[in-house]
């Protein structure tokens, strides 16, 4: 198994249990989002190496990035919680269903 391939997996883990841990708290999330940007870098790696993924992976690890970015956006802004929250439980939602789908990927059966 190629060794970016391996990275891009336990990488993926770390930013899965990110979502589902550290989302809740500014720091938390940028951390997250950090994690999460190296992780689509990886990706497009991985896609210039020749590997594929189906393309909803892609669009729900796409869309979850920027959602964590509109909430750290928002997090900014004075009574603005009750969106930063419902953004970022709609970005992990995401962000999770993604990681399941390459997880299910590199292991299929």
């Amino acid at each position: 198994m190629d060794s970016v391939l391996v990275v891009h997996f336990w990488l993926g883990i770390l930013v899965a249990a990110c979502a589902a841990l550290l989302v809740w708290f500014r720091l938390g999330r940028r951390i997250t989002l950090y994690a999460l940007t190296l992780q689509i870098l990886l990706g497009l790696v991985l896609l210039v190496l020749g590997h594929r993924a189906p393309p909803p992976h892609y669009v729900l690890a796409i869309v979850g990035w920027t959602g964590y970015m509109g909430a750290n956006l928002m997090s900014r802004q004075p009574d603005s919680r009750q969106n930063v929250l419902v953004l970022t439980i709609l970005s992990s939602a995401m962000v999770l269903l993604a990681a399941y789908i390459g997880a299910a990927t590199m292991h299929p059966g």
